[in-house]
């Protein structure tokens, strides 16, 4: 996990905890630096047990925080990292959901040792679209949950989304089915 994927939860935590709560994490996990390089390689072991850490230290339920995190990657994080524009409106959604594969793939090309987790999209009608997710540390179907209504904020897009499927042996895939109100 880089240094960026941190800092942004690091962001999170103070944001909506405070300071002391980061601090507190820092010790939990055993962190004598909280200061991470955005193109440094860090373990995925520490991305865990920070997450860890926040669920016990705030007393969290586990698919709550992964809701929470998700939603604030799409709003505060993403717009960092994406090239393109973020135009409000569900057109400009839609678009962004289609193209959210090739986002993805960019990312692999700056940061190289990203293990990163898949995403596939596709337009099933005029108002519909499927979105999959295969999941690679931040495995919670709540957390994609979070990112896609992050998302669907960051545009201003009004939409209902469908858990359709949950990864497990059968499937690597959270699948969702996103409609679009008129």
């Amino acid at each position: 996990m880089y240094g960026i994927f941190i800092n942004s939860i690091k962001d999170y935590i103070i944001q909506n905890f405070g300071m002391e709560v980061w601090e507190k994490v820092c010790e939990h996990v055993g962190l004598e630096e909280d200061y991470f390089i955005n193109s440094e390689f860090y373990t995925d072991d520490l991305l865990e047990r920070i997450i860890s850490a926040i669920i016990n230290l705030q007393d969290r339920e586990t698919d709550d925080l992964f809701y929470e995190i998700g939603y604030w990657w799409a709003l505060k994080f993403v717009p960092k990292l994406y090239l393109g524009n973020v135009t409000k409106g569900q057109d400009h959604f839609k678009k962004f959901l289609i193209d959210f594969p090739l986002f993805i793939n960019r990312l692999a090309l700056i940061y190289p040792n990203l293990n990163l987790t898949e995403f596939h999209s596709r337009q099933l009608s005029e108002n519909e679209i499927q979105f999959l997710h295969a999941p690679y540390k931040l495995k919670k179907p709540t957390f994609t949950k979070g990112i896609l209504k992050g998302f669907g904020d960051l545009f201003e897009a009004h939409f209902e989304l469908t858990l359709l499927q949950v990864e497990s042996e059968n499937s690597l895939y959270n699948e969702y089915k996103i409609t679009f109100m008129a």
